[in-house]
């Protein structure tokens, strides 16, 4: 039941079965499923579909609002379930572009730290990605994630974070281009440059990084949604620059960043919700220890 009624929540937010599924790494067909199977346990029709999408019938807008409390009761329930337990799992949104080595570090650190404590890593949309995808999802699918963040966006979606380094911008660049050779890049090096950089106004750290580039009208900046594998391979196959993160070397094998002479960088930490279990306080306040600063 409670995945039906994290489903029906996801629903109900996204107006969408498809967006639903997207955000819980389902098909949607399994989204529609769950969802009929619902209706059919409670004998009520909970949403009006229509081809512009769905939307809550007036029973769904009532039982919405029941779904948040019964699953947060049942979360809270499971918390104190597990606290009773030897072992405790701690969910960690994992990919390509949510991770870094200093986190991969402190995982192995805090296990060794508290062999009662395992660790299950969860694919997760990148924090360039689909926001509501990757930031719904803290506290909900997954625990905790390590990832450059923006203040803004923590307010926005009621969470915090740890920061653990300021980790400088830098231009992924294809190993098949020109401007591989060099170990620093300059804004004339750059001239007719395509460059890849989310949206305006989601990071200001990208926003900075705009304005840098903006100063050469010979570049040509491409706007996408955010960044994942897909926008990786392009930027590989077209031959395109990524304006990306430090941490995120490893992120596709024929890309390689290099350092740029400006000053944009982002702050990179441990980003979770604002009302943590008491486990993931407890290895916020063992990485508080450690030297680190909490910031929400």
């Amino acid at each position: 039941m409670d995945d039906q009624l994290k489903t029906f929540i996801a629903v109900a937010d996204n107006h969408s079965f498809n967006k639903a599924a997207s955000q819980l790494f389902i098909s949607a067909p399994a989204v529609i499923k769950q969802i009929n199977t619902l209706e059919k346990n409670i004998k009520v029709t909970l949403f009006n579909r229509t081809h512009s999408g769905v939307t809550l019938t007036k029973a769904g807008k009532s039982f919405y609002q029941d779904a948040i409390k019964l699953l947060d009761a049942y979360n809270q329930s499971i918390n104190r379930a597990q606290e009773m337990t030897e072992k405790q799992t701690i969910k960690i949104g994992a990919g390509p572009l949510a991770t870094g080595t200093e986190t991969n570090n402190i995982w192995i650190e805090i296990g060794k730290k508290n062999p009662d404590l395992t660790f299950q890593f969860i694919p997760c949309a990148c924090s360039l990605g689909d926001f509501n995808k990757f930031l719904g999802g803290i506290g909900n699918i997954f625990d905790l994630v390590s990832s450059i963040y923006d203040e803004n966006l923590l307010r926005e979606y009621n969470l915090q974070a740890l920061e653990l380094d300021i980790t400088p911008l830098k231009l992924s660049i294809p190993i098949t281009h020109p401007l591989i050779k060099k170990d620093q890049l300059s804004l004339s090096d750059l001239n007719n440059q395509t460059i890849v950089l989310p949206q305006k106004d989601k990071f200001a750290c990208f926003d900075k990084a705009r304005e840098f580039l903006q100063q050469n009208p010979t570049i040509t900046i491409q706007d996408v949604p955010g960044l994942n594998m897909n926008v990786l391979n392009q930027c590989a196959t077209n031959n395109w620059l990524l304006c990306s993160a430090e941490d995120w070397q490893a992120a596709h094998p024929l890309l390689q960043a290099k350092t740029v002479n400006w000053t944009c960088s982002a702050p990179f930490g441990i980003v979770y919700s604002k009302n943590p279990s008491p486990i993931i306080r407890e290895v916020i306040n063992f990485l508080e220890k450690r030297g680190t600063n909490a910031h929400d």
